[in-house]
């Protein structure tokens, strides 16, 4: 029997949703799949928001546990890694969310749905199960693009815009490749620290802090898969960790393995 042809791709993104939507990808096989390899995911610093029309996969997570995924659903912002496995044929289509961008599209605070997945039927009730039915029974990836686009502006119309103390905060941690102090930002922005936090955690899904920890693990690992020539230890002192061990501490927390172990993976995707 040959094997599965799998079939990725991306679609550009309506204008009104660009500044809050990354992209939006599908994935299909031309067959079911078994037995296949898993695929660990790591943090990110975005929210996704996937349907499957086809065979759901598997997802396992860093505490052992596994669970079959829904059709709908939302995977907040990571802490730490996990992995995934189809267990039919593909057929999904997803939305990747940018830090600032998800909390207007969902209707609770996005701490509820951090670090880990969420049935959209727990979040968007019954507009999640009319959608996921619409999605399922479409014609094509394209006629899903547009009923995906549809259900995203209207939302976006409904919930308007959020406060521009979380968009500062998320530049100043971004631009500074997650080497941050809370305290100094706060007062920078005129706010206390709890109440930066808050607002933070409600926008986003995890504190200020929390985010500029996965800012610099995504910082170190495009160093370190970039052609800088530095060692393991010049490059955890300059992305702002303590020493070599420290950042070894931090990849295993969030990618469960070291730098090193990383990148001769086969199967990683961040």
């Amino acid at each position: 029997m040959k094997e599965a042809a799998v079939h990725l791709r991306e679609y550009q993104v309506h204008p009104a949703l660009a500044p809050f939507v990354k992209c939006i990808w599908s994935q299909e096989s031309d067959q079911a799949i078994f037995d296949a390899s898993r695929e660990r995911i790591l943090p990110d610093s975005c929210v996704e928001l996937v349907f499957h029309f086809r065979d759901p996969f598997r997802t396992h997570f860093a505490d052992g546990t596994s669970a079959l995924q829904p059709h709908g659903f939302v995977v907040g912002q990571m802490k730490r890694f996990l992995e995934i496995e189809p267990e039919g044929r593909m057929g999904l289509i997803a939305i990747r969310f940018y830090a600032r961008g998800a909390y207007l599209f969902f209707q609770r605070p996005l701490s509820e749905v951090a670090a880990g997945i969420v049935d959209l039927e727990d979040i968007w009730k019954e507009r999640a199960r009319e959608l996921i039915e619409r999605i399922s029974l479409a014609s094509g990836m394209t006629a899903r693009v547009r009923i995906i686009e549809e259900a995203l502006l209207a939302l976006l119309a409904q919930n308007g815009r959020y406060g521009h103390t979380v968009g500062r905060c998320l530049r100043l941690i971004e631009a500074n490749c997650g080497q941050f102090n809370v305290a100094q930002v706060a007062v920078h922005l005129g706010v206390s620290s709890r109440q930066l936090t808050r607002r933070f955690q409600q926008t986003v899904g995890l504190s200020p802090k929390e985010f500029a920890r996965v800012s610099r693990f995504l910082h170190v690992l495009h160093c370190l898969s970039g052609q800088e020539h530095r060692t393991l230890t010049e490059t955890a002192l300059a992305c702002g960790y303590f020493d070599q061990a420290h950042m070894n501490h931090e990849f295993r927390e969030m990618a469960g393995m070291a730098p090193r172990e990383l990148f001769t993976f086969p199967n990683v995707t961040f």
